[in-house]
């Protein structure tokens, strides 16, 4: 799926369930987290920009690297070091690190119905379990749109409801001003008056 689906789905599950800013920030980051190893398309492109050999470094590590069991433990000992001490948080990293495997195994193919892009769920440590779904929808399918559209339908209205958006993720005065105007244009479009 798309990072921007795999973002505002584990803001989901974080704006529900977690207390503090800062737990909400790292259920999120755990939720595109795994899309790390797939930063290797920057080197790719550079490369073809720079007239260099052609390089692959995106088709080798995407899925390959922290798409599995592996980074899922690198993610909770990172997050354990930089002072996540609360095991509830620490499960619901591990749980966004999922659904975003989930998600990709639903919703990752390719443009032919054979281009079915599994997870090497022990991988880089071993290729003994490649997790996939013959039935995966393709990532520009209509399917992983309506989730996208509804993602941000729920966002918009759990904003307008909680005063808290993805925004507070970075900024937490930008966020007043999302909450603030989503509330104002809630009202105009409702007919009742800004909370």
């Amino acid at each position: 799926m798309s990072p921007v689906t795999h973002f505002l789905l584990s803001w989901t599950l974080a704006e529900r369930s977690a207390d503090t800013r800062r737990d909400r920030a790292w259920i999120t980051f755990a939720g595109v987290a795994p899309d790390l190893d797939g930063l290797g398309w920057l080197i790719d492109v550079a490369n073809q920009a720079l007239g260099r050999p052609e390089s692959f470094w995106f088709e080798k590590f995407h899925h390959s690297l922290l798409h599995g069991l592996p980074g899922a433990a690198l993610l909770v000992a990172v997050a354990a070091v930089s002072g996540i001490r609360n095991g509830r948080v620490l499960l619901l990293l591990l749980a966004s690190f999922h659904l975003h495997l989930l998600c990709d195994v639903v919703g990752s193919r390719g443009p032919s119905p054979k281009d079915i892009w599994s997870i090497d769920y022990l991988g880089p440590l071993s290729h003994a379990c490649n997790l996939s779904w013959s039935q995966q929808w393709p990532l520009n399918g209509w399917q992983n749109f309506v989730l996208s559209a509804l993602l941000i339908a729920g966002c918009l209205v759990r904003t307008v409801r909680t005063g808290i958006s993805p925004a507070s993720l970075f900024s937490q005065r930008i966020d007043a001003t999302v909450v603030a105007t989503l509330r104002r244009r809630w009202a105009q479009w409702s007919g009742t008056a800004a909370q």
